[in-house]
């Protein structure tokens, strides 16, 4: 399915539900609820550590293997482009996050992600998290 070259604000609030989403399934250890978030065959990179996850039932064993250590995450800032020559349809979107840690310590980083319209709705196809702090040397 082909997007327009702006989105409808339609469009827009549909999306911002979506990386919303994310955080209240993800750190909620929702995992039936990932569905709504990610799209089958969807990805999750973790930049900083080198980690990759493929598929929703990886990105579930992921989410279970966190547990309580799971971050509470907050998406913020984020900003939308569609590529109007691109044939499927996809809307890119980059976010700054937040990550209050079970210590109380707060991780912070970008979120860069591909959106994709499903049948069932937007779906995050692809989400590369890029960490700025704590910055790890070494």
């Amino acid at each position: 399915m082909s997007l327009p070259s702006a989105l409808t604000p339609a469009d827009l609030e549909e999306l911002r539900q979506l990386l919303a989403r994310f955080a209240h399934v993800f750190d909620n250890g929702d995992t039936e609820a990932l569905e709504e978030v990610f799209t089958d065959d969807g990805v999750i990179v973790l930049a900083g550590p080198g980690r990759e996850f493929h598929g929703l039932a990886a990105i579930r064993e992921f989410n279970t293997s966190l547990g309580e250590l799971s971050p509470d995450h907050h998406t913020l800032d984020t900003v939308f482009d569609v590529d109007p020559e691109d044939p499927y349809g996809t809307v890119r979107a980059r976010s700054r996050y937040l990550a209050v840690l079970p210590d109380g310590s707060v991780h912070n980083g970008d979120y860069v992600d591909v959106l994709v319209r499903t049948p069932k709705g937007w779906r995050i196809a692809h989400r590369r998290s890029v960490p700025r702090h704590p910055v790890r040397v070494g």
